[in-house]
């Protein structure tokens, strides 16, 4: 019993200070970063392209599932942890437009 009360306050604890990680901010989790204001806001708006694109994602799902568009191919696969599958989309996500950002807006100084 204390074991379901421990593990969901550890998590929740270890989120606030990964989302200040992938943030770039000190006013999630009280982590001293060393970002500048061009990191934090490359890490923002990652973050914010990462979560869109998730959502995009869930409606063109849905759609499907309105309109039973689905693959008969797709059907026979299950997920045993779907949730698995959209931590790591998201995640994936985030990194991709992370490298992307960064490029676009890097210094083109040598």
């Amino acid at each position: 019993m204390l074991v379901n009360w421990i593990v969901p306050f550890l998590v929740g604890i270890a989120i606030f200070f990964i989302i200040g990680w992938f943030t770039g901010s000190d006013e999630y989790g009280g982590i001293k970063t060393k970002d500048d204001e061009r990191s934090q806001f490359i890490k923002q708006k990652a973050i914010v392209s990462s979560w869109i694109l998730l959502l995009v994602f869930f409606v063109i799902n849905f759609i499907f599932d309105l309109f039973d568009l689905n693959n008969e191919h797709l059907a026979m696969i299950q997920f045993q942890y779907p949730e698995l599958f959209y931590l790591l989309f998201s995640v994936g996500s985030y990194f991709v437009y992370y490298w992307i950002y960064n490029r676009r807006m890097s210094s083109n100084e040598k």
